[in-house]
């Protein structure tokens, strides 16, 4: 029984409109997110951006691909995931992402308008998963994703 935990909560901006693929029957959507942290060092105010790839599937990448766009606030919460890859050249090559679990929009009213029939904050959308237990997309080639 594994005891390790991986989950993540973040809150940023979206860098860029999510793109959205449909991928074996099942909607995904990929994005980035800007996070933005303020701190003092010595008795200096300084700021540093992070950026952090996001993924989403099923229901969730509709919604987002529905009504989010470049410049909202978002957070999302997930987990991380470590994709390898081989490149063209032969080399081994891995990123990792976070496959988003949840979301909610921030910000003020208009920025985060939604029709009432969604709610505000999506529920954790189950995977289809195959008689191993694993989830059926985990073999999608990863360049497919990108």
């Amino acid at each position: 029984m594994a005891t390790d935990f991986n989950t993540v909560i973040l809150i940023g901006r979206l860098t860029r409109d999510p793109e959205f693929k449909i991928i074996s029957g099942t909607s995904l959507v990929n994005f980035s997110i800007a996070n933005n942290r303020s701190f003092v060092a010595s008795g200096v105010k300084k700021e540093e951006t992070h950026f952090f790839d996001c993924f989403a599937w099923g229901k969730l990448a509709d919604i987002l691909k529905e009504y989010a766009s470049k410049g909202k606030q978002i957070q999302v919460s997930g987990r991380l995931v470590q994709e390898t890859w081989d490149t063209s050249d032969g080399k081994k090559a891995s990123k990792i992402r976070i496959r988003v679990e949840n979301f909610q929009f921030l910000g003020t009213r208009s920025e985060t308008a939604v029709p009432t029939s969604l709610p505000p904050s999506p529920n954790p959308i189950p995977q289809p998963q195959s008689e191993q237990g694993e989830n059926d997309l985990e073999d999608v080639d990863v360049e497919d994703i990108f």
